[in-house]
């Protein structure tokens, strides 16, 4: 059973069926729903892979700035930039206040790339045990997002004590090397091309888009990566 999960670019609505990559390299199941987040993805999965025999697990992952956030009737919504709508309704539905509430008074920076790099490990490592066929994959962010100026600015975000400079010097560089240490913890085996971080964005940029998504050219390529993936990891 090959398993799919993601966002708006694993789910690929924008397509018909018979022409999106996941059709084309015969997922059995499609966990990902547009505007998902991480965190719903790692929850998602989880649920998914205790319950089932999965012998191929595709992730895409997406910005680590987006949530969700469980409802009061047992549903999610999911939280991407400023807008709160339910994961199983219309996107239409917004309800900005409590995007608001979340960019306010739940978002950090630092503690969401962290718990990002915490559920890559601990997927890569289950699936190690599980004998499960991993490939990873960013959607809409690269290896240029998490460099070392980048990972220096997100590792400031975090909680430390800023009673002077020199404190907080100290506290960046410390919660800094938490995320590279993650990082290097990543197996390059299990990511596509073998690249951590590889990700999807050429194929945005480089063929033409729909809805500011991968097209159909670039999903035709974005099959033959895949596929030329597998066959190097068999």
């Amino acid at each position: 059973m090959i398993i799919v999960n993601g966002d708006s670019f694993v789910s690929e609505y924008h397509l018909p069926t018979d022409l999106r990559w996941t059709t084309q390299i015969g997922a059995d199941v499609n966990l990902a729903v547009g505007g998902g987040s991480n965190d719903r993805m790692f929850s998602t999965t989880i649920e998914f892979l205790t319950n089932n025999k999965v012998d191929t697990l595709m992730m895409g992952w997406t910005r680590w700035e987006r949530s969700f956030l469980n409802k009061s009737n047992g549903l999610r919504y999911k939280i991407c930039g400023n807008i709160a709508t339910d994961e199983m309704f219309d996107d239409t539905a917004n309800e900005p206040k409590i995007a608001e509430f979340y960019l306010k008074k739940i978002f950090n920076d630092f503690t969401q790339l962290k718990n990002t790099l915490v559920q890559m490990i601990h997927i890569q490592e289950y699936c190690k045990m599980k004998k499960i066929k991993l490939i990873n994959f960013a959607t809409v962010f690269d290896i240029n997002d998490l460099n070392n100026n980048e990972l220096q600015k997100i590792a400031s975000t975090a909680y430390m004590s800023r009673k002077d400079q020199d404190m907080e010097i100290m506290g960046t560089k410390y919660n800094y090397e938490i995320l590279k240490s993650y990082i290097t913890r990543l197996d390059p085996n299990t990511w596509v091309d073998k690249q951590v971080f590889s990700s999807m964005k050429p194929l945005r940029e480089g063929f033409p888009q729909i809805d500011g998504h991968v097209g159909i050219e670039g999903t035709k390529r974005w099959v033959e990566i895949l596929q030329n993936h597998i066959n190097i990891i068999q």
